[in-house]
């Protein structure tokens, strides 16, 4: 996972420079920089007023008494969006102007939500207190086995499949 991240962050900038030289040689310097310039004005912009509006509607959700979860979730991905529209470069840009689209932030989440879904398994741990170790000013603990319990995705829940218990 380190390396995955040690890997983008050396060639995310790598590639945008060459993008960012390919368009100075195309056109111009000026060019280039009003292209730069614009695309993060613009896009910080787009991302402040989505940002805004899902901030009302995690309000409403939440006066409603329902829980703001898709809500809570776009809003990440706009901050994203404008973190990567602030970057100054095509890629991002590009990437960024893509999360400010509302169809591809619900496609992108609904992935995200069924990702986590299947990577989550929860562990338990029971411990007992020892009756033998009072008057002492600590009881001590004896660990009990663990058992493990693995969530199965929804689509398993409702065909009436068990918990895989170990």
């Amino acid at each position: 996972m380190l390396g995955r991240i040690l890997l983008c962050l050396i060639l995310i900038p790598l590639v945008e420079l060459v993008l960012l030289d390919q368009l100075h040689q195309r056109t111009s310097l000026l060019t280039t920089v009003v292209v730069v310039l614009i695309t993060g004005i613009v896009g910080v912009n787009l991302a402040r007023r989505q940002g805004l509006q899902v901030w009302h509607n995690i309000h409403k959700q939440t006066a409603a008494g329902k829980v703001p979860s898709q809500e809570i979730l776009g809003g990440v991905m706009i901050l994203l969006a404008g973190a990567f529209l602030i970057t100054p470069g095509l890629l991002t840009d590009g990437v960024g102007f893509s999360l400010l689209i509302p169809g591809v932030r619900r496609r992108l989440g609904s992935y995200l939500a069924d990702w986590f879904r299947r990577k989550t398994v929860t562990t338990f741990q029971a411990s007992t207190f020892s009756s033998n170790t009072y008057p002492t000013d600590e009881p001590s603990v004896e660990e009990a086995p663990s058992v493990r319990v693995v969530v199965p995705p929804e689509d398993e829940e409702q065909s009436g499949a068990s918990p895989n218990l170990n």
